[in-house]
């Protein structure tokens, strides 16, 4: 029989009452429905509204990325800004996107090298549970509900590997920064050689400007060409200077010459930088070889448990457990004998993989040897060439034309000697680039550079 509910109670009363009393009638059946039907509402409304933010955070990227691109002019609205070399440079390096990696990943390499100590760390760590039944999810939260810890965490590495782990990370970071040097040097290569291309264009149109009456002028064609190669200058300028707000026009008079007098004397010698970078293939080779060979040690495996620092279950107790008698350091070693030989199998490969590595680099040298031997003999020719062609116009310069019609012809053979030369000039941009490429700009060096130089 059905209990029936107190005088003067109300229909929902009624309702409730039938339910939590007995899950048979109706009123019981229906509140957990109700339970399931607002939990599946809430899920509904959760993914509504991921689905709704995620909508308009889009839509304001979007909005933002047309309204950048609306702003963005073409180089030839973009106005003509001159600055030094040095400004230039400096630009470089505070705006290049990838300088800018290259110096995350020195960062990364520090932060990992600096991981080795900091993950003996304890670390904090806290856990909640929290449970209620469907029918009871609309109700009030008390602390009954909610189970929490607090837990220490110790991470603690095999003694064997510590100073293995210290080593190779500083290893990776050198090499971090070295290939960050490495990737300045080659873009200062590429700026001093739009530079001086820059130069030597101007000059070439300087001569064809000062054409006599009469001779050929530039077609229309190659007039077109050469606003293709402006607009490709601005690009390149701009893309290495990591700066598209103007055209940049860097100033050739402020920026350090290649002397090849100076430079000469160096070609018989390696570079710091790359010996550094021959060097630490090797080492890298090194390493994966020693890091097989530590297999053969015993293992030294360190655990300090404790209980949670903190505890609370569902109100049923809750406190500090954590006490130094309850916490425990425990020590272990463990070998295992290399019976299957696969560790040796593994060392045999690094030992292998170490001498390919080594026949690598000597391979290198010996092709970074020829390409050297072949620019000092490209530049020689060439700076023995212009000195000729110097000579040479300075003497048609001086000496007296007898008639009117030699005194023309001279002229005409001036004007084509000087094209020649600045048509060689050009050429020979490629090879002081590529001495700026292996050593270094003349009398400088990276901040980098010279801020590690500065460590103790």
């Amino acid at each position: 029989m059905i209990p029936r509910p107190p005088e003067g109670a109300a229909s929902e009363s009624h309702v409730s009452w039938g339910c939590h009393k007995s899950g048979l009638i109706h009123g019981g059946v229906s509140d957990r429905m109700c339970g399931v039907k607002r939990v599946a509402v809430l899920l509904a409304l959760t993914m509504c509204l991921t689905g709704c933010s995620l909508s308009r955070h889009l839509e304001r990227v979007s909005a933002g990325i047309e309204q950048e691109y609306a702003s963005t002019r073409a180089w030839e609205q973009l106005p003509l800004r001159t600055i030094s070399w040095q400004q230039a440079v400096a630009m470089m390096r505070r705006n290049n996107l990838e300088l800018l990696r290259s110096r995350q990943a020195v960062a990364r390499a520090q932060r990992d090298t600096m991981s080795v100590y900091t993950d003996m760390i304890p670390g904090l760590s806290y856990y909640g549970y929290f449970s209620r039944s469907l029918e009871e999810i609309g109700d009030s939260v008390s602390s009954n509900d909610l189970t929490s810890n607090v837990n220490v965490t110790f991470a603690l590495p095999a003694l064997t590997q510590v100073p293995f782990r210290v080593y190779a990370a500083q290893a990776t970071a050198f090499a971090a920064m070295k290939a960050e040097e490495g990737k300045e040097r080659e873009l200062v290569s590429q700026l001093y050689r739009l530079v001086r291309l820059r130069e030597l264009q101007e000059r070439m149109r300087q001569w064809e400007k000062s054409a006599p009456e009469g001779e050929d002028t530039p077609s229309t064609e190659a007039l077109a060409k050469a606003g293709e190669g402006e607009n490709s200058h601005w690009e390149e300028v701009s893309r290495l200077l990591g700066n598209h707000e103007a055209r940049w026009s860097i100033l050739p008079e402020s920026m350090p010459r290649v002397r090849w007098e100076e430079v000469r004397s160096r070609l018989d010698r390696l570079d710091p930088l790359v010996v550094c970078r021959f060097a630490m293939s090797l080492e890298q080779a090194r390493l994966g070889q020693y890091g097989v060979a530590l297999r053969y040690l015993p293992t030294i495996n360190t655990n300090l448990y404790s209980p949670s620092l903190f505890s609370s279950s569902g109100g049923t107790y809750q406190g500090t457990f954590l006490s130094t008698k309850d916490t425990r350091l425990n020590l272990s070693m463990s070998y295992s004998l290399d019976t299957t030989l696969s560790n040796w199998d593994n060392y045999k490969q690094s030992q292998e993989n170490y001498e390919l590595a080594r026949r690598k680099v000597s391979q290198e040298l010996q092709e970074h040897r020829n390409k050297v031997a072949m620019l000092r003999r490209s530049v020689d020719e060439y700076e023995n060439w212009k000195r000729y062609m110097q000579k040479r116009m300075r003497y048609l310069r001086e000496a007296p034309a007898e008639t009117g019609d030699e005194y023309l012809s001279r002229a005409t053979l001036l004007r084509d000697m000087e094209k020649e030369l600045i048509s060689q000039e050009i050429q020979s941009v490629e090879s002081e680039a590529a001495v700026v490429l292996e050593y270094g700009m003349p009398g400088s060096a990276s901040p980098a550079a010279e801020g590690r130089r500065k460590r103790p």
